[in-house]
């Protein structure tokens, strides 16, 4: 006779493809992400993809497969008001817009973050970052009606937005693994600190 849990996985496939869709896609974005070295490399300093920015990198997994359900969610409703009656295609239109945003910049982030190896990328996926968090909630209000909540939704993403905005800002993992002014800057201290080491041991032996 079958258990509980076989009822509870055959009532709520929804909720399995939920979980394992951003895992997989987290755990290949680990994968290659791993494999495209840092901009700058320091011996015992933080860098590439690890720590914190993995765990973000987690996070927005989530937040893109959401994104990307809601928007086909969305575009779905459209196709059947387009195929019902075609004079109320741009009201429906018109719903995706935040969905489609909020889409591009969660991918974006995710890709930003882990294959990109530069300042640029680090910063474009920061404003990505702010697309998909408050700007979203802001055209979702604009467009759809919808009201802000506080306390509920959109502070709890704007918390979590200005979180990870100051540790991929001002954190030393992704200062060095894009490149970041301050990053090349320790970089070029301790090749100055290395040289003159050397100097002074090639001056010691003579």
């Amino acid at each position: 006779m079958p258990n509980a849990d076989f009822f509870f996985f055959e009532a709520s496939p929804g909720l399995l493809v939920g979980l394992i869709v951003p895992v997989v896609l987290w755990a290949v974005l680990l994968f290659i992400g791993k494999r495209v070295p840092p901009v700058v490399k320091i011996p015992g300093m933080p860098c590439g993809i690890g720590g914190l920015l993995s765990f973000l990198l987690f996070c927005f997994s989530f937040e893109a497969a959401w994104s990307l359900w809601t928007f086909g969610r969305a575009l779905g409703e459209v196709i059947r008001v387009a195929v019902m009656d075609a004079a109320f295609i741009w009201p429906a239109v018109k719903t995706l817009i935040p969905s489609l945003f909020a889409s591009f910049a969660a991918v974006g982030v995710l890709v930003l973050l882990a294959v990109g190896r530069s300042p640029a990328a680090l910063w474009t996926s920061v404003v990505l970052l702010w697309v998909a968090g408050p700007v979203n909630d802001w055209l979702e209000s604009v467009i759809l009606g919808v009201p802000f909540a506080p306390g509920q939704a959109f502070a709890g993403v704007s918390v979590f937005t200005v979180v990870a905005t100051v540790y991929l800002l001002f954190s030393r993992r992704p200062a060095f693994t894009y490149g970041t002014r301050g990053a090349k800057k320790i970089a070029a201290q301790y090749a100055a600190m290395v040289r003159d080491a050397v100097k002074a041991a090639e001056g010691g032996a003579r």
